[in-house]
């Protein structure tokens, strides 16, 4: 069967309905309609050509955000497929994932339409129930094997119904098969970059392949180590507590050490560019991350790596490190400069580990250090975010040469599964949505404060809002005190956030009205230059040379 998966854009009509995204993306590579889609698709399509079904992804976000005219109801009323294949993995993609849903029902009525991801696990039952245009969701957070299995069934006119993690109709009842089906290793389903460049060529289609619109220009490959975790954040959709919620997952699956030097090394050989480590991977223990450097090492990889932290560095973790990597990276979210915040979401350290740890990142040649710092927090209050802006300062004075700090707001969604969406007064929240509905109805507002589905103990909206927009001005000017913007740079922030501000206002006062101002939905950066979210090492190359010389490789 031909399997065509689509990946939406966060709100599928953006280029029509005006709407004000705000900054919701400006501390990830995408763009305001989130185009970067999952890693699980690559996954998917690849499992399934190696077992002789035809796939193509299509990136329609990106295809609508590069050209105003592209139709994208035109384009999937030409594709010609036997199943369709659409992600809804974080909550931001509801609109946009159903929208699309509906349009290929509406040209292909007698085609599937698959569903799978986080959010789509999570609300598996009343997706089924309240939108006809979905047929199955597959639940988990591996579904390559069931994928499969639907798809054959699906080919060949067998039933389905039982058929592990599915959920589907059965005589117009929504059935949902428990989730039985949880791998505990991830060297099954990895992210084939060969396959990538094929299909590309293949396909004809280089837009739909990349992860997001800038990518050409400031590129990185990033390498999913690990499935699930072992730590329970209290606001974090992939935490301990929300994978078993949502996955059945007991414990973390891990990527084996051999199957990362493989991606990485293709990663260096096809296309040159940074690897990022998604998840911090002293989560398996001393044993598997020192064999990962062992491997670095040992391969002589010189290329720009870059690892998550979730907790401070200890000295024999960092030595490894700097011993195996001659370009390492490192990214820490402390969240808030308060203590006392960050330990009830689950993050039990001292600010003095926080500047340890950057201290000996320093002295061990780290190249270049993120340290993100969130507004939102279920315990966080006015003067918090205040005071991380200045514990900011202080950590640039100590260390400006190599870090990057960030603050930008936590999400405007808690995640679904999460601690904090299913004990949302305990943890400090006051939950606005909670039903998939409600949420896909929030994402038809015009304004980027009203996606969101939670208020906090201590901050309203426009608390949030406000201090986005403060937190942005001030953090420009620590930037420019410590030569990380340029005065221009500096200014234009500024312009933004009373554009921003004025802009949000006009909005609340219109209410259901259009707001008498053009809104274009996408807005220049506030939180973060696009340089500031790019790593040395990337391509030199362009587009064209960059496909010949993966293609002239792969096929010599």
């Amino acid at each position: 069967m031909n399997v065509i998966f689509l990946h939406p854009p966060s709100i599928y009509d953006f280029r029509k309905s005006p709407v004000f995204f705000g900054p919701t993306a400006d501390a990830v590579p995408s763009s305001q309609v989130f185009e970067m889609y999952p890693l699980g698709m690559v996954s998917l399509a690849s499992y399934l050509e190696r077992h002789g079904h035809k796939t193509r992804i299509v990136n329609l976000a990106l295809k609508m955000l590069n050209r105003d005219d592209f139709d994208a109801e035109k384009f999937i009323e030409k594709l010609k497929p036997g199943v369709f294949a659409i992600d809804l993995h974080w909550l931001v993609h509801v609109q946009g994932s159903l929208e699309v849903a509906k349009i290929c029902k509406k040209f292909h009525p007698d085609v599937p339409v698959v569903l799978g991801g986080l959010s789509a696990t999570y609300f598996s039952e009343e997706i089924l129930k309240k939108f006809p245009e979905v047929d199955y969701v597959i639940k988990g957070d591996s579904t390559e094997p069931l994928m499969l299995e639907l798809i054959d069934n699906l080919e060949n006119n067998k039933p389905v119904n039982a058929l592990e993690n599915l959920t589907f109709r059965e005589n117009g009842r929504v059935k949902s098969n428990p989730i039985t089906y949880v791998p505990d290793s991830m060297d099954d389903f990895t992210i084939d970059i060969k396959f990538l460049i094929k299909s590309i060529i293949k396909n004809r289609d280089f837009e739909s392949y990349i992860p997001y619109k800038d990518w050409a220009r400031r590129p990185i490959i990033a390498v999913l180590t690990s499935k699930g975790c072992t730590k329970t954040c209290a606001n974090c959709g992939g935490s301990a507590f929300a994978y078993k919620k949502i996955c059945n997952r007991e414990k973390p699956a891990f990527l084996s050490p051999q199957k990362i030097i493989e991606q990485i090394n293709d990663a260096n050989f096809y296309m040159g560019c940074p690897v990022f480590f998604l998840n911090d991977i002293r989560m398996a223990g001393k044993k598997y991350y020192s064999e990962i450097f062992n491997l670095i090492k040992k391969e002589r990889i010189d290329t720009g790596l870059i690892f998550e932290l979730f907790s401070p560095l200890d000295n024999e973790f960092i030595k490894s490190m700097a011993n195996s990597c001659k370009n390492f990276n490192l990214q820490f979210s402390p969240e808030d400069a308060n203590p006392d915040v960050r330990a009830a979401h689950g993050k039990l350290y001292s600010n003095s580990e926080i500047e340890k740890t950057i201290d000996s990142a320093q002295k061990h040649d780290c190249k270049r250090f993120d340290v993100f710092f969130m507004i939102g927090l279920g315990m966080q209050k006015r003067e918090d975010v205040m005071q991380s802006i200045k514990y900011i300062d202080k950590l640039m004075s100590k260390s400006s040469e190599f870090l990057y700090p960030f603050v930008s707001p936590y999400a405007a969604t808690l995640d679904p599964g999460s601690l904090a969406f299913e004990y949302p007064e305990k943890y400090g929240y006051s939950l606005l949505y909670k039903t998939l509905e409600e949420h896909y109805n929030s994402f038809k507002k015009p304004s980027w404060k009203y996606f969101f589905n939670y208020r906090t103990r201590y901050l309203t909206l426009d608390d949030i809002v406000d201090l986005t927009y403060t937190s942005s001005e001030k953090l420009a000017e620590i930037k420019f005190k410590y030569g990380l913007l340029s005065m221009d740079e500096m200014r234009q922030i500024k312009d933004y956030a009373i554009y921003s501000r004025r802009l949000t206002e006009i909005i609340d006062r219109a209410g259901n009205k259009k707001p008498g101002i053009e809104i274009t939905g996408l807005e220049k950066p506030l939180l973060a230059t696009n340089e500031e979210m790019s790593w040395k090492g990337g391509i030199k190359a362009g587009i064209v040379s960059l496909i010949l010389r993966g293609g002239m490789r792969i096929f010599h």
